[in-house]
């Protein structure tokens, strides 16, 4: 299989959109099961986006933080990686990146695949300081309770770019200090969509600047499959039409 932009690493799968702002213009959306290849997708944006100076803010919702640090081994690992191997990346994602899928984030940061980061997470673990990269370049790091706090807080920031990356988890309440597990319980369809609503003031900060998004469905934290799919319907069905997937996907809102 030749090594491309083109490839998918298994278990994940992308569509082309028009920009959600700009259809002259068009963005990928990809779908992972395993969050830890997004970075696949955010090395291959980058790549493709590489005359622009800075890389694009990341805006994660997640139930988890995803903010684990790599260790001295993992960071000499991302230093020899070929990034323009799509193939390299694919396996690099599937051996070496953290299989509790946590450390994805840091990586990229650490190779200066996102810039600033921004999570909204219901863990309550304490948010890590500020990531410096391996160029010595100093990363944001912020973590927010709720998606109107995070708006409050970037709403006046320039940003030129942004990739918004869902984890399907965050969209689930449990009392377990992990996420999941017996007790996990699926936020309202009613909530999701007043999240993501296109005319919200979150979104409507977002799809200007949007270069890409990752969603990840992450079935084990989501109550199993069934609560993943409908999860995923749901967030699917809140921003796009036709559907993600159908060769003809389309932004919901710019059906208007």
């Amino acid at each position: 299989m030749e090594s491309n932009e083109y490839i998918r690493p298994p278990g994940t799968y992308y569509d082309i959109v028009a920009h959600p702002i700009d259809r002259g213009r068009a963005i990928e959306v990809a779908i992972v099961q395993d969050h830890r290849f997004a970075f696949f997708y955010w090395l291959k944006w980058r790549n493709k986006q590489s005359e622009q100076h800075n890389p694009p803010t990341l805006i994660s919702l997640d139930w988890h933080q995803d903010l684990a640090q790599p260790c001295e081994l993992e960071c000499e690992w991302l230093s020899m990686l070929n990034t323009a191997d799509y193939k390299a990346v694919g396996f690099f994602c599937w051996d070496k990146l953290h299989a509790l899928n946590d450390g994805h984030i840091l990586a990229a940061a650490y190779l200066n695949l996102i810039g600033d980061i921004h999570v909204v997470q219901k863990q309550r673990d304490e948010c890590p300081e500020d990531f410096v990269d391996i160029e010595g370049r100093k990363h944001l790091v912020r973590c927010y309770d709720s998606v109107e706090q995070l708006t409050e807080a970037i709403i006046g920031q320039e940003h030129d770019s942004v990739i918004l990356d869902i984890d399907l988890d965050y969209f689930t309440e449990s009392p377990d200090p992990c996420g999941g597990g017996d007790k996990l319980q699926l936020v309202g369809q009613d909530e999701i969509q007043a999240c993501l609503d296109p005319e919200s003031p979150f979104m409507s900060w977002i799809f200007p600047r949007m270069t890409g998004m990752t969603i990840a469905t992450e079935p084990e934290f989501c109550g199993g499959l069934i609560n993943s799919n409908h999860l995923f319907n749901v967030v699917c069905g809140t921003l796009f039409d036709p559907p993600l997937l159908s060769h003809k996907a389309g932004w919901r809102h710019q059906l208007k």
